[in-house]
């Protein structure tokens, strides 16, 4: 009974609600942040709570809106997480594009910047110690300078769309000095003339004409230069100077040897050395010298010398003499005195070197060569010109059409002067025979004379006179 009292008293219970509500449910949070170059974005899920709702594509798509974030979005990745999502953890969700800074513009020298003045060994392992090399020669059309010019680089875009500019690259400086030029690209820089090539730290510059201060010495060794020479020291004994132009030496000079494609200029004089000089000859005096020179040698006095003169043999000033050894002349010789009052062997000639004539055959057989490639030349830039105008012309075809223009003007300008040259050899070989030898003082006794197949012994001392050839015979005329 009490059993069912106590069930029944059960029965009579309510069930009293509980004061405190279900918790409302929390969707899926979703934060986006950027990286500190705000360049990438990151979004990172917090789970939905109490029976929220899970994130969904339209969702990350309004997220990344509310950040105006465009560009870069990984759209595929965005797809998985609205699919399967994964809470808690910073996905990257966007990149920008990171611009591409330009490249800077560099040049390379196609000489050589540092000197290095040490003795050169030969092809046989023997040092030639008078070789010190402090002379870089170019010729014209040369090719000194390879330059590549900057870019630009490649824009970059922000999360937001908006454009990032590259910094771009910086151009190489204006190198292109005295006697040179630039290429229409500006990719090359090239020697206008034959000359001596230096950079001064600002400049590529071609010098026509080589400036020593000091003499031609151990210090400097044997000069070989393209251009002109001027030295204004004096060269020491058993040195050579070579110049593709004029030599003017201030300075006494011995027994050096001297080699000039243009005139050579001695202010003082020389003794005991070797000439060979295509231009004119001026000397103060000349003593015990081997001399060549195509066209007029002047002098004050010649002593015991070995002289071969294309046109005019000239002896100037107050001794204008001429006495011992053998000068040759193609036209005229003029002095004050000729011989010596001891009877000293003197020999004088009017007449041509067969030097001249050699000399004149290898000039010849030079022409057709020239004339051939000068006809090469034309037709191959005619060819790279018609490229050029149709837009089809590659860069190395480019080098190559400017190394032809400039290889045509220089044998345009070879051709002339081979031409000019040969003129004058064929005056100079026409005038054989009708050049006279002046003396305005005395000639001595011991002078041999020859004028063309004429000959004559001079046994008395003559004064004041004029030897001519005419008839086959040498001829005399008072002054």
């Amino acid at each position: 009974m009490q059993e069912l009292n106590d069930q029944n008293e059960g029965d009579n219970l309510s069930v009293v609600p509980n004061s405190e509500s279900e918790p409302s449910p929390i969707d899926a949070a979703i934060k986006v942040s950027l990286s500190d170059d705000k360049m990438e974005a990151y979004l990172r899920i917090e789970p939905p709570m109490n029976g929220g709702m899970a994130p969904t594509f339209k969702d990350f798509e309004n997220a990344l809106e509310i950040r105006k974030i465009t560009y870069g979005v990984d759209t595929a990745k965005l797809k998985v997480l609205a699919a399967d999502p994964i809470y808690n953890m910073e996905h990257v969700i966007a990149k920008g594009l990171r611009p591409v800074n330009g490249v800077d513009g560099t040049y390379e020298f196609k000489f050589s910047l540092e000197k290095d003045y040490r003795p050169k060994a030969k092809p046989d392992g023997t040092v030639d110690y008078r070789d010190l090399g402090i002379v870089e020669n170019v010729k014209i059309g040369q090719v000194l300078c390879v330059i590549t010019h900057p870019t630009d680089g490649t824009e970059g875009t922000r999360l937001n769309g908006q454009p990032i500019k590259p910094i771009k690259g910086r151009a190489v400086p204006s190198l292109a000095g005295k006697n040179t030029y630039l290429s229409e690209d500006g990719t090359i820089i090239f020697s206008k003339i034959d000359g001596q090539v230096e950079y001064d730290g600002r400049k590529i510059n071609v010098n026509e004409t080589l400036f020593l201060k000091g003499d031609v010495d151990n210090s400097t060794g044997n000069i070989k230069f393209i251009g002109n020479v001027i030295i204004e020291g004096t060269v020491l004994d058993n040195f050579v100077v070579e110049s593709g132009g004029n030599i003017e030496i201030g300075g006494t000079v011995g027994s050096v040897t001297l080699k000039a494609d243009g005139n050579i200029l001695l202010r003082r004089g020389i003794i005991g050395g070797e000439i060979n000089c295509q231009g004119d000859l001026t000397s103060k005096f000349i003593e015990h010298c081997n001399v060549f020179a195509k066209g007029n040698i002047t002098a004050d006095f010649i002593m015991n010398s070995n002289i071969k003169c294309g046109i005019n043999l000239i002896l100037t000033g107050s001794k204008g003499k001429i006495a011992g050894g053998s000068c040759m002349a193609g036209q005229n010789i003029t002095a004050c005195i000729i011989g010596a009052i001891s009877g000293l062997e003197t020999d004088l000639r009017i007449g041509t070197d067969p030097s001249i004539i050699t000399r004149q055959q290898e000039l010849a057989k030079q022409l057709p060569g020239l004339e051939k490639q000068i006809i090469s030349l034309k037709n191959l830039i005619s060819l790279l010109k018609e490229h050029e105008a149709a837009n089809r012309l590659l860069p190395d075809k480019k080098i190559m059409l400017d190394n032809a223009k400039s290889s045509l003007v220089k044998c345009i300008g070879l051709y002339a002067n081979i031409k000019q040259e040969l003129s004058e050899i064929s005056e100079l070989l026409n005038a054989t025979g009708n050049g006279k030898i002046t003396c305005t003082r005395t000639i001595f006794p011991g002078t041999k004379i020859t004028i063309g197949s004429a000959k004559m012994m001079v046994t008395d001392s003559m004064e004041n006179i004029s030897l001519y050839y005419r008839d086959g015979r040498i001829c005399q005329r008072r002054l």
